[in-house]
């Protein structure tokens, strides 16, 4: 019979990758159990999730349009906005869902051993595959209607995997610091809500003063992502350096994170 040694010693890389792998299938289980929480005993189901862009899109629309009249650098403001929006949010959707993931599944979490990093990536999951869907929503539109689209506007799938593992790396430390200082879970909606004001969801990164505009692209991540999107999109342009540097320090941000989240899980359970 094989002897199993149980210790507080946090889990090596390897052996996590191993559980991980055996229990996987947890993933596609508790994904599924989230859409149908989310979606359950609703008239419209899913359609719930299109209809909140497209509302906020026509609001910001008529309003910025008619009264104060942005420069979107030639882009279509309904698909200047709604490109924004795909990238916010996948951000936004990933970093909340991870940042309650944790204390939501505390019944779960005391019952079943089991690697937690599955629980984030179920909680997260969901919001990937909505975004990801609203993403090609947006790239036919761009296609059929822009004169100026090419072969490039197939690199905002590039952008959009840069800003889901940027997203999961955030994600991963806030749900470690929301189980040890719950109240972090009051000021992360707070710093979510302020963001989208410092991020050019529904205005261009050209109204910022030129010599502020760099530092405003590079200490807000996704200002960088958004611009790249957009000009792959209506304009046909490639992945510019800054591009491929911003998604090699979002995957370093994610392999720290998950080494920090591997250390922490069994305490875990002492926290909830």
């Amino acid at each position: 019979m094989q002897t199993r040694l149980i210790t507080n010693k946090p889990y090596s890389i390897s052996s996590y990758w191993e559980k991980l792998l055996k229990h996987s299938f947890l993933i596609r289980v508790l994904s599924l159990r989230e859409l149908k929480i989310k979606y359950s005993k609703t008239f419209l189901g899913i359609s719930w999730f299109f209809i909140q862009p497209l509302a906020v899109v026509t609001v910001y629309t008529v309003f910025f349009q008619n009264f104060v009249k942005l420069n979107t650098e030639s882009i279509p403001y309904p698909a200047f906005v709604l490109t924004g929006l795909v990238l916010w949010y996948l951000l936004t959707g990933v970093v909340t869902r991870c940042s309650y993931g944790l204390v939501e599944s505390a019944e779960l979490l005391n019952k079943v051993s089991f690697p937690r990093i599955i629980v984030l990536l179920s909680k997260v999951m969901p919001v990937i595959l909505e975004c990801l869907v609203l993403l090609l929503i947006t790239l036919v539109v761009v296609l059929a209607t822009s004169a100026h689209s090419g072969v490039y506007a197939l690199t905002a799938f590039f952008y959009f995997i840069q800003t889901a593992v940027l997203s999961f790396a955030i994600g991963m430390l806030c749900s470690i610091v929301v189980l040890k200082y719950r109240d972090a879970a009051h000021v992360i909606p707070f710093i979510i809500n302020f963001g989208i004001w410092l991020t050019p969801v529904f205005y261009s990164a050209a109204i910022v003063p030129d010599q502020y505009r760099n530092l405003y692209r590079y200490a807000n991540p996704l200002a960088l992502s958004m611009e790249g999107m957009r000009n792959a999109l209506f304009f046909n342009q490639g992945i510019p350096p800054a591009a491929w540097l911003l998604f090699l320090i979002s995957c370093v941000m994610l392999l720290i994170s998950g080494i920090l989240f591997i250390k922490f899980e069994k305490r875990i359970v002492e926290n909830l």
